[in-house]
């Protein structure tokens, strides 16, 4: 009988912790292909759109970005291909954001570029509010706007 009423209120916790808890489930498609779209802008030369891809607050703080991308298209050429290598899901608030890894040639450069894409209560549009570019060659990066970083932690 103590066994029984253990298994019953350890039962009932779990219950009660599931259901209290705010889980949402969100769908990367769509900021996979939002993150896409900016890479086919590259591709294609459209800077000016793949400049709209970007969140206000990432515009009104990296104010050089600009430049970055237009100089990256003229010394390095277009984007000629974008693969992604990893995704992640986080979070600012209570707005859903992933991070995607992704690895980009243009026509004499090789990089590791991870995009931060953040959307309100996960609708659309998804934004990019960071970017973090890591040349293959040289393993120097420059990162802009928001960008999660992981951390590790030893343990003994």
């Amino acid at each position: 009988m103590g066994i029984s009423i253990k298994k019953l209120l350890l039962g009932g916790a779990i219950a009660l912790a599931l259901t209290s808890c705010h889980v949402q489930s969100v769908d990367s498609a769509q900021p996979v292909a939002a993150a896409n779209a900016f890479y086919s802008d590259l591709r294609s030369g459209n800077i000016e759109d793949a400049l709209a891809r970007f969140a206000p607050e990432f515009k009104a703080k990296e104010d050089h970005w600009p430049r970055l991308l237009r100089g990256l298209q003229q010394r390095y050429g277009p984007v000629t291909a974008a693969e992604l290598r990893d995704s992640s899901l986080a979070g600012i608030g209570d707005d859903p954001c992933f991070s995607l890894t992704y690895s980009v040639k243009r026509r004499s450069l090789s990089s590791t570029e991870a995009v931060f894409l953040c959307s309100k209560r996960g609708k659309a549009p998804w934004l990019i509010r960071g970017e973090r570019l890591t040349r293959q060659d040289t393993n120097q990066s420059i990162i802009g706007g928001v960008v999660p970083e992981e951390a590790s932690i030893h343990a003994p």
